[in-house]
């Protein structure tokens, strides 16, 4: 097993007019490379702020970061064992989003070459999960409080797993057009929008694309107070 824990280069920027609850503005960088991995589970878990994921990294991760004092440093930490890696990006134990002008910002850049199991925990804020360049196998998705988008539309040559958890806000689903999608969405307070999508008499919706006998991402949905959007 082979265990890293990725420093990150942080630079202190003082902005006029920081909160002095929040403490001044940190922003950092973390790179990852892949190693001996054939395999990639990455596990983000962020207390609230701002995420932006997505593809196109010519390593594992190329991660920036913008975030105030008080709400810490977030915590990178990579393993690998018997071909499996294990990638953890985390909001720290004792930071804190409170406060007025409190700032907390990820930009995380994978990379699109190894099979990847996706599990993504929010708190409160806004994110944008790209994986559309992304060799996704599995994802599972824990809204918080805030809106997400989350395009999948890529083409995929086997069977994707996905569960999406609402939390309170919009959720934003692209879905690909030439792999077949299979959805079951049930919504909480809120409504199941589906265009380009049927609806069959399962209750699930289905894309043209769709056929029992080839690959398909295979998605479930649960709504919790807001809108569910497919497309």
């Amino acid at each position: 097993m082979r265990t890293v824990l990725i420093p990150l280069t942080a630079v202190v920027v003082l902005l006029a007019g920081c909160s002095e609850d929040s403490g001044p503005i940190l922003t950092g960088t973390a790179t990852v490379e892949a190693g001996k991995a054939d395999t990639v589970r990455t596990e983000i878990r962020m207390n609230a702020g701002e995420l932006q994921l997505e593809g196109g990294a010519s390593r594992l991760l190329d991660a920036t970061f913008r975030y105030s004092q008080n709400a810490g440093r977030p915590v990178v930490h990579y393993d690998v064992m018997g071909g499996r890696g294990l990638l953890t990006v985390e909001s720290p134990e004792n930071g804190s989003t409170r406060g007025r002008n409190a700032t907390n910002e990820w930009t995380l850049r994978m990379g699109s070459d190894l099979p990847l199991d996706l599990s993504v925990h929010l708190g409160a804020g806004e994110s944008r999960l790209d994986v559309s360049q992304l060799a996704l196998r599995s994802a599972e998705v824990n809204m918080g409080a805030g809106n997400m988008t989350f395009n999948m539309a890529n083409r995929y040559t086997q069977d994707v797993n996905v569960q999406i958890n609402g939390g309170v806000g919009e959720a934003h689903i692209r879905l690909p057009k030439e792999t077949g999608a299979v959805v079951d969405a049930t919504g909480g307070i809120g409504s199941v929008q589906a265009d380009g999508l049927t609806k069959r008499g399962d209750g699930k919706y289905y894309n043209a694309a769709y056929a029992d006998d080839k690959p398909a991402v295979h998605m479930k949905v649960r709504g919790g107070v807001g809108d569910i959007i497919l497309e």
